[in-house]
């Protein structure tokens, strides 16, 4: 059965590095987000020299609105994610946590730009939203997005019902290892919500995130929810497959 990492950002890690997880776990799927146009084009290059095992995703990272972006870069991440037809749309979203909040409306054009563009390209949406999980929700599903995952999820539980309603899923990351909150929503999450990811190569507090650690996601949420292993995988395999829109 294939695993897939719904989020990690390979075209961070060096081309050695990629072999060798690509070869250590030969299940693997990796679903490579870009952060702009130049990544993105590494993103693709990874995807044309592995294939299947590399999904690519093009898009715009909030954060490079704190590091002197324009609507004018997204648009051109936008441009080439369109050129190349990719079938997923990311990193991108909304941030009330790390962002300050004169970038809000910034946020909101480029985020909406990239909704469009899911939606033309009949795209799932990968998105960034701390602080802003329900904004980020409710404007692409507004805006006609019809797959899409709200990836590390932390927000709020009560959320967990809309999110499922909406035919989106919320993300589990390796740092459940060590992060309380992340635990508590693996916990009242149904299995049928929830997808798995790396978002490699990230260091959260020490953790140098992987695509590898994938797996061992997976064992601690069957061990929470008192769940067989098996279990979990096949709901994670016919949830990630839905979101890419291969079944």
């Amino acid at each position: 059965m294939l695993v897939y990492d719904m989020h990690s950002h390979l075209y961070e890690h060096s081309d050695r590095e990629i072999e060798e997880i690509l070869e250590a776990d030969r299940s693997l799927v990796i679903v490579a987000v870009s952060d702009d146009a130049s990544s993105l084009g590494r993103t693709w290059r990874l995807h044309e020299a592995y294939g299947d095992r590399v999904v690519p995703c093009g898009g715009y990272h909030p954060w490079n609105l704190k590091e002197g972006g324009s609507v004018g870069a997204a648009r051109e991440a936008a441009r080439l994610a369109e050129r190349l037809g990719v079938t997923c749309i990311g990193e991108v979203g909304l941030d009330r946590k790390f962002l300050p909040g004169e970038t809000w409306e910034l946020q909101v054009e480029v985020y909406k730009l990239f909704i469009g563009l899911a939606r033309e390209l009949g795209a799932m949406l990968n998105i960034h939203a701390p602080g802003a999980w329900r904004d980020a929700l409710e404007m692409a599903v507004e805006g006609g997005v019809e797959r899409g995952m709200l990836h590390w999820y932390t927000g709020p539980q009560d959320l967990i019902g809309r999110i499922a309603e909406a035919g989106f899923y919320a993300s589990i990351n390796p740092a459940i290892r060590i992060q309380e909150k992340h635990r508590r929503i693996a916990s009242v999450a149904p299995l049928e919500v929830l997808v798995f990811e790396s978002d490699s190569p990230y260091n959260y507090r020490g953790l140098r995130l992987s695509p590898l650690m994938v797996r061992g996601s997976m064992e601690l949420v069957a061990s929470i929810k008192g769940v067989s292993l098996e279990a979990v995988m096949e709901r994670a395999y016919a949830n990630s497959r839905r979101l890419l829109g291969l079944g």
